[in-house]
């Protein structure tokens, strides 16, 4: 006969079950939390938090429309401006892939020219800008405001090659810029054509409902340049021009061995901030852009932030002029490519679906991401600094 408050066998044995089933779940969630998926989801997320401001760019790529739209020796600094903005992009990591270089002329080749095949942006000449690394997808009469919006909107004409076309989604954070001669809400293409802010908008607007883009940054080098984005009406994008309504843009110094001035204001200004940034830096666009003084340019140099929610302040100069390299793990569970082998459910290699992501171009030079590149337009050396101030 069983004693008062005795338990039963069958109590017992299902009270142990218990506690070996809640030890057997303590282990296992330990254990799961130790996985590659595991693993793999912190990292994701401590890069995330650690890598942008307070604020921001959720991005997952960058992209780089970079358009001189001058022809002729004499706008010998234009190109000067492009080049020196590419070598810069590229130095902070954005590949050939990713960049559309817009060039009207090839002085480089000029027979004025006494330095074949350089363009220099300083009268130093401790940087070819040209050199032998550079890839340009629009050259001569192929730079026109309709291959521009092309570009942008990626309405092109069938057979045009990957490398011409910006191949964006909307993760990708773009920035672009155009230097040449321009005016009041227009900017004109090799003294024949010229395109409209409205243009320009409207083309933006398209990116948006195609989902074409996260943010971008527009940048316009020439006079009246802030004007080209009086029309711009879609979010996301910030938009600084070298000079306001009724302002010129001007060339910072001579040299006399090419003769003709090398370089832009803006341009050069930007580059001696730029020595200072890093891929992996902190720099903001607002400490950037508080450089752009009117001592400096002789103009005024102001951002339009009205479509930029969150501002100069919390935006890195590398969310735009640098390269980023992020990655999501995979829904469902998957995660077959971190298991070490083993063929995926279809039979091909686990590294097959990474080799068609949308983005990758077949472009000669895309291992070459610029990291080694001499320092931007060949300030170099500090001593040999032209200020022409």
């Amino acid at each position: 006969r069983r004693r008062t408050g005795e338990r039963s066998d069958p109590m017992r044995t299902w009270s142990a079950l218990a506690l070996v089933l809640a030890l057997v779940a303590r282990v296992t969630g330990d254990a799961s939390a130790d996985t590659p998926a595991r693993r793999a989801e912190a990292f994701f997320q401590s890069s995330s938090s650690s890598s942008s401001p307070a604020g921001g760019s959720n991005h997952t790529s960058n992209w780089a429309v970079l358009v001189d739209a001058s022809r002729y020796w004499f706008n010998y600094r234009h190109i000067a401006n492009t080049l020196s903005l590419y070598r810069t992009v590229k130095r902070l990591g954005i590949p050939d892939s990713n960049i559309i270089l817009m060039l009207a002329d090839d002085v480089s080749c000029s027979p004025r020219n006494s330095f074949p095949a350089s363009v220099f942006g300083n009268a130093n000449h401790r940087a070819n800008l040209y050199g032998d690394n550079i890839e340009v997808d629009y050259r001569g009469y192929e730079v026109t405001p309709e291959n521009l919006l092309r570009v942008l909107t990626d309405r092109h004409a069938p057979g045009t090659p990957r490398s011409k076309r910006l191949l964006t989604d909307a993760g990708s954070n773009v920035f672009l810029y155009i230097t040449g001669h321009g005016g009041d809400e227009f900017m004109k293409f090799q003294d024949q054509t010229e395109i409209m802010s409205k243009d320009i908008a409207d083309a933006l607007e398209q990116m948006r409902e195609k989902r074409r883009y996260n943010e971008v940054l527009f940048i316009a080098e020439t006079c009246q340049a802030a004007t080209l984005a009086e029309r711009f009406y879609s979010p996301g994008v910030l938009a600084i021009g070298s000079s306001e309504k009724g302002e010129n843009s001007y060339s910072h110094h001579l040299d006399r061995s090419i003769g003709l001035s090398v370089i832009d204001r803006f341009t050069y200004w930007t580059l001696e901030f730029m020595e200072s940034v890093t891929p992996h830096g902190a720099a903001t666009l607002a400490q950037w852009f508080s450089q752009l003084t009117n001592h400096r340019l002789h103009s005024t140099a102001k951002p339009r932030t009205r479509h930029f929610p969150r501002g100069a302040d919390d935006a890195r100069v590398t969310d735009f002029l640098g390269h980023v390299s992020k990655a999501a793990p995979m829904a469902g569970g998957g995660y077959e490519g971190l298991r070490g082998g083993g063929d995926s459910p279809g039979g091909d290699s686990p590294g097959d679906d990474a080799m068609t992501a949308r983005g990758r171009r077949s472009k000669a030079g895309d291992a070459a991401t610029g990291a080694q590149l001499a320092v931007d337009g060949g300030w170099a050396t500090p001593g040999a600094r032209v200020r022409g101030e």
